[in-house]
């Protein structure tokens, strides 16, 4: 029975078909080490990633052609790859990441891995010994001026001023092994976000089903009370962001992790948002109910300068290394 395929493109980048070729430009992703143009892009419909969700992925940010923090990235497909039990080797995927970023001529943009365990089931069950797939995209950033812009581009919203409220959306009871690792499941997430748009917000926020706060549909959450900083300690459910875990190891400010109820963020001074493509950006407004509470940005901007030269010192050491 002849198998069929379905594009990776999404519809966007399907209209710009016409006008790639038109162009003569070439984008290529690659699937399982081999360079495929994107316009000719296909994955079986039987794979379980698409059938399940049953896989996990990554987004990395890559900053004048090197991805940084890649180890952080990599230790969190390592897990994830063990908290699923899927056997993909993943030896030689910093170097096909590169070979990518090179070939598509990337200076400033993001990674993205995907890894599905593969073609072969019996309903939900596994078959033994199937194939993994592994699909790594680099896409180039448009050129951006403030993290509110890039924010608001991800969330799909035309404002630049940053509003959140509180999710009607649980956060899913996470083990801890899952908990750090990024699945392709996530509708809670979706939903959120979907949720979050139509109220004209750039995100909203994650209750734990214990009633704490947890998380946003795609950042971490951090907020400052009387310059003392909080964020929801690991028992609240939130998936462990890489940009949480470099802030809470190496910012200079320690970090209180707290179990905490929405009543805390209406007292705060500021609260801020974090993950891998926007890195943090500050919230303007925060909407519980019928408050409305303006925030400020002293201590979240000092985190995002601290952020941008840790980019340049890490960015700059992996250039050293890999011209040797």
């Amino acid at each position: 029975m002849q198998d069929i395929f379905i594009s990776t493109l999404s519809p966007q980048q399907a209209t710009e078909k016409s006008t790639l070729k038109r162009k003569n430009v070439t984008h290529y992703s690659l699937i399982n080490q081999k360079f495929v143009a994107d316009l000719d892009a296909l994955i079986s419909i039987k794979q379980r990633g698409f059938r399940f969700g049953d896989g996990i992925f990554e987004t990395c940010k890559i900053f004048d052609g090197i991805i940084y923090d890649y180890e952080a990235h990599e230790a969190r497909l390592i897990m994830g790859l063990k908290a699923l039990q899927i056997s993909a080797s993943i030896v030689n995927l910093k170097e096909d990441s590169y070979h990518l970023i090179k070939k598509n001529q990337i200076k400033n943009g993001s990674l993205r891995i995907s890894i599905s365990r593969g073609i072969g089931s019996n309903g939900y069950l596994p078959q033994e010994k199937i194939l993994p797939l592994i699909v790594i995209e680099a896409l180039e950033e448009e050129k951006i001026t403030t993290p509110n812009q890039r924010a608001s581009k991800e969330a799909g919203i035309a404002q630049t001023k940053i509003i959140v409220g509180i999710s009607k959306i649980k956060a899913l009871r996470k083990s801890r092994i899952i908990q750090k690792c990024k699945t392709m499941q996530g509708l809670n997430y979706i939903l959120a976000k979907i949720n979050a748009k139509k109220s004209g917000h750039f995100d909203d926020i994650l209750l734990s089903e214990d009633g704490y706060i947890s998380e946003g549909s795609s950042a971490n959450v951090f907020w400052v009370k009387n310059n003392k900083i909080f964020t929801p300690s690991i028992k609240c459910d939130m998936l462990l962001g890489t940009i949480r875990k470099k802030v809470l190891e190496k910012f200079p400010l320690k970090i209180n992790l707290v179990e905490a109820r929405p009543s805390s963020l209406i007292s705060a001074d500021e609260v801020f948002l974090t993950n891998a493509n926007f890195l943090v950006v500050a919230v303007d407004e925060l909407i519980i109910g019928s408050k409305k509470v303006k925030l400020q940005k002293t201590i979240s901007n000092l985190v995002l300068q601290w952020l941008e030269e840790d980019i340049k010192k890490y960015c700059n050491n992996q250039n050293l290394i890999r011209r040797k």
